[in-house]
């Protein structure tokens, strides 16, 4: 007997009943495989531009605490807490380190509330120290009323070198005297400022949001540490892009928790649909299993032909919803960065790749098979004399 050629016929008998579980385990798969495509990245874009992309190696702050620096790094924010700029001059002093870039960083949300500008005031020690911080056209600020443009910046506003950007929220004009390249970073959005200018703008001359340190060996990196902390007061933190990036992974675990919710409602919905349309299978088919055991079926063979049939709605309902997943995630994309309050990155969130859809394909498939265990074991306690005694 062709057991694979059974299985379809018997899911043939009722076809509306085994599409619908299909979809169920299609939801599962979709759910799963957005989930974990999103997870592995939204970590790697954080990781990417606060860390990896930045060639910054420390952070002075005065911020209440790192979170909240986190926050107004990545994010910009205006704090009562600042580092005054003499600062500066006495960090260049410690040892190993090789660029101390200061910055003021501020967002401004337009009176609409239609979109948050991020401002940056910075030296020209950036070029220093950010490997992917550079010019695609145009060069340095001319003056204080110059302004940097990052690359989706000036596509949005339509400015070319030596136009002029008019900021209603500070009734200022300026200067477009660059244009940086594309770099999938933070950077595409933001307006850069003379250091100066960007303080006047509001109204905080001599402050600054952080100091960015860069040394000349990663390897001292602790050393160095310690040395800024003995040089500065208790109420400065010193800490490395990395705890940047863990603080905004830890306010990203609420998203998080939400979804992996929903992958176990949608698991448990998949888990059901399966083991309640074996069941019925098993309980429409009892005579037919009670002949098959009357000519020498055994209960190897019947649960075989149980798992087939699990295993051809499992199988169906993981690559359509493959196929349904990467149609949806350039959509997905865009609806779940509407709920990143904390960091939102330039790059995308949602990555999907060969090793989360191996994974996911295998757990599907693993609970489709257990939900084909207890309709198994209820097939084998089958009598075939009790099952045909009114034949």
């Amino acid at each position: 007997m062709k057991f694979y050629q059974f299985a379809v016929k018997n899911l043939m008998r009722s076809r509306t009943r085994s599409i619908l579980t299909v979809l169920s385990a299609m939801v599962a798969t979709v759910t799963l495989f957005v989930t974990l495509s999103l997870d592995k990245g939204y970590k790697s874009a954080v990781e990417e531009e606060l860390v990896k992309n930045v060639g910054v190696h420390l952070y002075i702050t005065r911020e209440g605490c790192p979170m909240e620096a986190a926050s107004v790094i990545a994010q910009g924010g205006i704090s009562p807490l600042y580092v005054p700029q003499e600062v500066v001059e006495k960090i260049k002093k410690a040892a190993h380190v090789k660029e101390a870039m200061p910055f003021k960083i501020f967002a401004v949300t337009a009176t609409d509330g239609s979109r948050t500008d991020i401002f940056l005031g910075i030296t020209d020690a950036i070029q220093r120290i950010r490997p992917v911080w550079k010019l695609k056209a145009g060069g340095w600020f001319e003056g204080d009323t110059s302004v940097i443009l990052g690359a989706e910046i000036a596509r949005l506003e339509k400015r070319a070198i030596g136009d002029k950007v008019y900021f209603e929220e500070f009734n200022k004009e300026f200067t477009v005297s660059g244009i940086l390249e594309r770099n999938n970073t933070q950077d595409d959005g933001v307006f850069f400022l003379p250091l100066a200018a960007a303080q006047r703008l509001i109204g905080r001359e001599g402050k600054l949001s952080a100091i960015a340190i860069q040394l000349d060996d990663i390897a001292h990196l602790e050393d160095v540490k310690a040395e800024l902390r003995g040089m500065l007061e208790e109420d400065y933190y010193v800490f490395p892009p990395k705890d940047i990036s863990d603080g905004v992974m830890k306010f990203f675990g609420s998203t998080k928790a939400i979804m992996l919710l929903m992958v176990l409602i949608a698991f448990g919905s998949c888990v059901l649909g399966i083991t309640n349309t074996m069941m019925m299978v098993a309980q429409e088919r009892r005579k037919e299993l009670a002949y098959l055991k009357c000519v020498g079926a055994r209960f190897r063979d019947i649960a075989r032909l149980i798992f087939l049939e699990t295993s051809f709605i499992s199988l169906t309902g993981i690559v359509l919803g493959a196929c349904v997943s990467l149609l949806m995630i350039p959509q997905f994309e865009g609806f779940i960065r509407k709920f990143l309050v904390v960091y939102i990155p330039a790059t995308k969130v949602v990555r999907p790749s060969l090793d989360i859809g191996i994974v996911t394909s295998i757990i599907v498939f693993a609970a489709g098979v257990a939900a084909a265990l207890y309709p198994v074991a209820k097939s084998a306690q089958i009598t075939p004399m009790e099952a045909l005694r009114n034949e």
